[in-house]
């Protein structure tokens, strides 16, 4: 399987940097072709150089989210930008199962979110009690906050390319543009990570994800209208469970994270922000009882890295 990369319209020194598929393309068998970054799904060079390839395969690492918008910077809907391809691996599972009722001519099928073995940190001392990494998008992240900072927590986050209630919450954060690996190495030194496998949406967002046929039918947009949030895995729960720090995950209306670890075994869920705190409390009072859920979450973790990924999508035929 031969291996294309353009990852050109993404964000540097995030998860897709770090994937190096590239690095396992085989063209042995010049039957199959895997393209991935967003770019490469425009890039019509490209394309035309693998047009007698029998399977054309596509993966899509930030699916619903290309719904968000009418048309992206290429002209091009969520729907019509992948017609060249016959496979699209996506990591929304509900998105994938709608598309696939819309038979539009092409297959959509769901996949885990790989990280590379790479990454994985080595092992540390455990220097702090619970942290967070990412924006402030709603709520329950202010309130996250406000709790953590009742502990030894650490907050990371950016100072540019950021929303205003992010910018707002600066005065939270511990540690501020941290290189990528940089992060992962904090996370190992910490007990406790909280994880929200949700992406907020906006008016305009809404608007543009109700501009697809079928909008309705597909699980991912069910509480449009009433709570303005989609389901997205995050790959914060891969970087907690490879660092060996507990994942404490929020539950909610889809609960994605059992798509890919057991809950109580190898994560713990919360409800609000008082249970939140509970939890933290809960945890940290009795750390050596969790130990087994980190060393489960570890190895079952040990799943989804990217030479796994590809050796799934070679078998998937």
């Amino acid at each position: 399987m031969r291996i294309v990369e353009d990852i050109s319209a993404e964000v540097p020194d995030t998860n897709a940097c770090h994937w190096d598929l590239k690095a396992l393309s085989e063209d042995t068998n010049e039957e199959t072709v895997l393209m991935y970054g967003y770019n490469s799904c425009c890039d019509r060079g490209i394309q035309e150089k693998h047009e007698d390839f029998k399977r054309k395969i596509y993966f899509n690492n930030w699916a619903p989210c290309e719904f968000f918008q009418y048309r992206d910077h290429h002209g091009r809907n969520a729907i019509n930008y992948d017609e060249y391809f016959d496979e699209i691996y996506s990591i929304c599972p509900y998105t994938s199962h709608w598309l696939n009722s819309q038979q539009l001519g092409r297959t959509y099928k769901p996949i885990f979110y790989p990280f590379n073995k790479s990454i994985i940190p080595l092992p540390s001392s455990k220097l702090y009690d619970v942290i967070y990494h990412g924006g402030i998008h709603g709520i329950e992240h202010l309130k996250c906050l406000k709790i953590m900072s009742e502990f030894n927590y650490r907050y990371v986050t950016m100072t540019h390319h950021i929303n205003q209630t992010t910018i707002n919450c600066l005065p939270y954060a511990t540690n501020t543009n941290l290189k990528f690996q940089d992060k992962i190495n904090l996370v190992a030194q910490t007990k406790i990570s909280v994880c929200y496998n949700i992406v907020h949406v906006t008016e305009q967002h809404i608007d543009a994800m109700k501009s697809y046929d079928s909008w309705e039918k597909n699980i991912a947009f069910g509480t449009l209208g009433k709570w303005n949030i989609v389901p997205q895995f995050k790959t914060r729960m891969h970087e907690a469970a490879i660092s060996k720090t507990l994942n404490l995950v929020q539950r909610d209306s889809w609960n994605i994270a059992e798509a890919y670890y057991d809950p109580d075994t190898e994560f713990i869920y919360f409800n609000d922000e008082g249970d939140l705190r509970n939890k933290i409390t809960e945890i940290l009072a009795n750390w050596e009882d969790y130990d087994e859920i980190v060393q489960r979450a570890y190895k079952k973790a040990m799943n989804y890295t990217t030479d796994k990924f590809i050796e799934r999508i070679r078998n998937d035929t």
